[in-house]
């Protein structure tokens, strides 16, 4: 959901009745986001980063275009948690990159099972990072939030062709992987989110 970014469209249009009515929508998901908390709800997949990564980047938005710290504190348990799912690794691959399972198996044409790494909704830890950031959590956090933008840009190649999925096992099932599927059904959402952090 734009949160900050439709709050401040609509300051910016001069439309205070609209901007409280979508507040006042906005604040009542925040509070119920709040008192839910990590008691995330069932999806097709019971507990990922694409789960808990919308949760920290909603009441970060919510803190950003307020200035209320009760979003910010609500904000922070699933901002520790979505960390957890970032390695550190010294490899483009994984390095803050969230751990995906399969991807290229559901929406990919080679069907492998492989780990994606990295994968375009592995940019929505960059959105929250960078939220977190700008809301006084530190150069240290904008800074991630870029690298995992860049690191998502290996998609890319220099033409501009695209691969929504980069397989990174060396073989899958006896398969050899480590190779970008060619399949481009996705990975522009990392660039939407490095515009949005740029813009915001």
């Amino acid at each position: 959901m734009p949160v900050y970014e439709g709050l401040t469209a609509l300051n910016r249009a001069n439309r205070p009745g609209d901007h409280a009515k979508l507040l006042a929508l906005f604040e009542r998901h925040g509070r119920h986001m709040a008192e839910t908390g990590a008691r995330y709800p069932d999806m097709e997949v019971n507990y990922e980063q694409s789960i808990v990564a919308p949760a920290a980047i909603f009441l970060l938005e919510l803190h950003r275009a307020t200035g209320e710290a009760r979003w910010l504190a609500a904000a922070k348990p699933h901002l520790a948690l979505l960390e957890l799912f970032s390695g550190r690794q010294p490899d483009h691959h994984l390095h803050d990159i969230a751990i995906r399972h399969w991807d290229g198996y559901w929406f990919g044409k080679r069907l492998l099972w492989g780990d994606t790494l990295p994968h375009y909704w592995s940019t929505l830890t960059a959105v929250a990072f960078h939220h977190y950031a700008r809301a006084g959590g530190g150069a240290a956090y904008a800074d991630r939030a870029e690298g995992i933008i860049r690191n998502n840009l290996s998609l890319f190649t220099p033409d501009g062709r695209g691969s929504a999925a980069y397989i990174y096992p060396m073989s899958v099932n006896g398969q050899k992987a480590r190779v970008y599927d060619p399949y481009a059904n996705g990975q522009d959402w990392a660039l939407v989110h490095a515009l949005q952090i740029r813009e915001t």
